[in-house]
């Protein structure tokens, strides 16, 4: 009789510890996850800041190019009118 109480507490231990076990890896390779969630943010947060600074360089770019052209095409209207 108390080699039954026995064999059935020792049983509960190990079934105790590797369930603790078990646990303790899906905690761990959950932290992994979030950590790994985490840094992928702060790559994409970089990225959006970078396209914002794209984004205006290349408006500034169009504006500059619309004040070309609008140079361009009030000297083209001095040189024709020179040559009537």
């Amino acid at each position: 009789m108390t080699r039954v109480i026995t064999i059935a507490v020792v049983a509960g231990l190990v079934g105790v510890l590797v369930g603790f076990l078990w646990w303790g890896t899906a905690a761990r390779r959950m932290q992994e996850d979030l950590r790994a969630l985490q840094s992928e943010r702060a790559a994409a947060e970089a990225a959006r800041e970078e396209l914002k600074g794209v984004q205006t360089k290349l408006k500034k770019t169009e504006e500059e190019l619309q004040s070309e052209r609008e140079r361009r095409s009030r000297l083209e209207a001095i040189v024709s009118e020179g040559r009537k």
